[in-house]
């Protein structure tokens, strides 16, 4: 597994794509109307896995578990995610519960990562290396 994090509009699909000869047809994009988490697991690359755990924390499952369990299906992907953990906390409950059940699983995702990149301002940083 490979992590790639970093604020919105920040160029983590970019670098992702530059970096590891990634094409459009190698991404799976999390969007916000997904269904029956119907995850493309055969895709190299999934991405906006931050709307997958906001999608599990609305449905009042925990995204931790989610990702634990699908944990062979994850193991060979590069995720990217928005950086939800800074900033002002949220006003809504569900959006702190989101923000929690975030930060945790990637927590377990770059444990569990042979690379972990942040990208500020299409500038990626090496926080875990392979």
């Amino acid at each position: 597994m490979i992590l790639v994090f970093g604020g919105s509009y920040n160029g983590k699909l970019d670098f992702v794509k530059e970096k590891f000869n990634i094409s459009n047809d190698d991404i799976f994009k999390v969007n916000d109307d997904l269904k029956d988490l119907n995850i493309d697991y055969s895709k190299k690359v999934i991405s906006n896995f931050h709307k997958l755990t906001y999608k599990l924390s609305l449905e009042n499952k925990d995204p931790l578990q989610f990702v634990i369990e699908n944990n062979e299906l994850f193991k060979d992907k590069i995720i990217i995610s928005d950086d939800i953990s800074e900033g002002i906390i949220p006003l809504k409950k569900e959006d702190r519960i989101w923000r929690e059940s975030n930060g945790k699983c990637l927590q377990y995702i770059s444990k569990n990562s042979s690379a972990v990149y942040r990208v500020f301002c299409g500038i990626p940083m090496v926080i875990k290396s392979e």
